[in-house]
């Protein structure tokens, strides 16, 4: 391969990596938040009226980008029961089968969350009820992780894991 492209997969190793270390605090974010929120709950008899849907959509994000993190350290669940035993070239044809399945599905996540957050943005969506949040910072950075997952995909696969 040639030297840019080395760097470029590089690069968006190294991406993922931070980004996954980060993430993982989001973790606490949430147990901070449900706390706080059962306590005023329970205690107080005044729920927090944005904890829910905080919760909700940092939980979406942690989500997506722990997939991209589990990809990135090849830790996806596969069924090793048959791939194992495969002869070498029956395991090039499923890793060729899995990158073209794992490419048609990511491509069109971007494209459809492209669209759905383009539109979000372009209506100024606002979650339903008494916390008015704005939803489309959520939906735009979902097709920005999709790709990521898609680079980092096509990363894993160029390495030739098993």
């Amino acid at each position: 391969m040639s030297k840019a492209v080395n760097v470029f997969f590089d690069r968006v190793d190294a991406i993922v990596e931070k980004a996954g270390k980060l993430t993982c605090y989001l973790v606490f974010i949430i147990m901070i938040i449900t706390t706080i929120d059962v306590t005023a709950r329970y205690v107080f008899n005044r729920p927090l009226l944005w904890g829910w849907l905080t919760n909700r959509l940092l939980f979406g994000v942690f989500i997506l980008f722990a997939g991209v993190y589990t990809l990135f350290k090849g830790e996806h669940i596969r069924i090793e029961i048959f791939y194992d035993h495969f002869p070498p070239r029956i395991k090039k044809i499923a890793r060729w089968i899995s990158l073209t399945a794992m490419t048609s599905f990511l491509s069109v996540l971007v494209w459809q969350t492209s669209w759905m957050g383009w539109n979000s943005l372009m209506n100024n969506e606002k979650a339903a009820g008494a916390f008015r949040i704005p939803l489309y910072p959520f939906k735009l950075l979902m097709p920005v992780l999709a790709f990521l997952f898609l680079l980092q995909g096509i990363s894993y696969f160029r390495k030739g894991k098993d």
